[in-house]
């Protein structure tokens, strides 16, 4: 029989230990590339790990609205929520970029540089503020850069949308759902949040079932259009990242592990530095060390490279933002649910 969360307590601990595999997937995805890798089936196993990213949209489905929920969000919190997930994600994000400028020069001193790794233009820099890459057809300073702008699309819809579910009005229930479920097809560009919406909505459905919102008969069925969705729109692997990403959270939410734990307290930074610090570490160093056991000793050093990276850009300027993020509170607003009316 499954151990029902906590959701009175600050976290699920297990949520912590999947951000830290989410990381180290993306991390080894981008370290593998198939340039370097000459071996095609290894090159495709890695490549697995670009999953670790809707394992991060998932879980971002459940952990959002069930702060907001617990923090009693209504509308008149819309701009206190924003600027919570601003002081939180800003922050880190900005310091990245200096650093991404920072390794753009440096790359012009080392020959081997390709010009995935050439500087930005001023005005691609520019959208960089506010997420607008996409909606300009900009360039990104770091390719992960997309996610955020996703996630940050998906702040401003839930935001709006959350407090019309909280009525616990079945249509508005449903509009959201069908909102979630037939916007990837209208907009089928990974680039923005509506193809991804089906792995937030999974999340999403965990929540709500959590928090007596909705019935356990409600949230399996939408599950499965969520799933069936995502297997339209996305390779098979994405939905089954999130479909054990779910299945994890419901069924193992207090596992924890010491060495998981530290990678999902540091797996924000990991994800942000990794490109511009193991990645880079193994890109330059590639052209010299490419015999089989010296690719996997690369390999292993640009991770952990990339690990210790973070630890610092975490206890510096992570970790501050954190605070500061917790400082901002919610004007309390009340809702009570009656099963009757769900």
């Amino acid at each position: 029989m499954p151990v029902k969360p906590d959701l009175t307590a600050k976290n699920i601990p297990v949520i912590n230990c999947l951000r830290g595999i989410a990381a180290s997937t993306v991390c080894f995805f981008h370290f593998v590339s198939p340039g370097y890798i000459h071996n095609a089936d290894l090159v495709e196993i890695f490549r697995i790990g670009k999953a670790g990213v809707f394992i991060f949209f998932v879980i971002s489905g459940v952990v959002i609205p069930l702060s907001m929920i617990r923090g009693g969000y209504g509308y008149r919190n819309w701009g206190k929520f924003m600027l919570k997930r601003l002081a939180r994600i800003e922050p880190p994000y900005l310091a990245c970029i200096v650093l991404a400028l920072i390794y753009f020069q440096l790359r012009t001193l080392v020959p081997t540089s390709a010009d995935v790794d050439q500087m930005p233009a001023t005005r691609d820099l520019l959208l960089h503020v506010g997420y607008l890459v996409p909606f300009f057809h900009g360039r990104w300073a770091l390719g992960i850069f997309w996610t955020l702008s996703v996630e940050f699309q998906y702040y401003i819809l839930l935001s709006l949308l959350l407090p019309l579910l909280l009525t616990g009005i079945k249509a508005y229930r449903y509009c959201f759902y069908l909102i979630f479920l037939f916007s990837p097809f209208l907009l089928p560009d990974y680039k923005f949040f509506p193809v991804h919406a089906p792995f937030f909505l999974i999340g999403i459905l965990y929540t709500f079932w959590q928090t007596n919102i909705i019935e356990s008969r409600e949230c399996f069925i939408v599950t499965l259009l969520c799933l069936t969705v995502a297997v339209m729109v996305a390779p098979i692997s994405y939905a089954t990242a999130a479909l054990f990403t779910i299945l994890i959270i419901n069924f193992l939410p207090a596992f924890t592990n010491s060495a998981l734990n530290f990678l999902g307290k540091i797996s924000y930074s990991l994800y942000l530095l990794h490109p511009i610090t193991g990645k880079a570490f193994i890109n330059v160093l590639s052209h010299t060390f490419n015999a089989g056991y010296q690719i996997v000793i690369l390999v292993i050093a640009g991770y952990i490279i990339s690990v210790i990276s973070a630890y610092v850009f975490y206890k510096i300027v992570e970790k501050p933002a954190q605070r500061l993020s917790g400082k901002i509170k919610y004007y309390r607003t009340f809702i009570t649910f009656k099963k009757q009316d769900i």
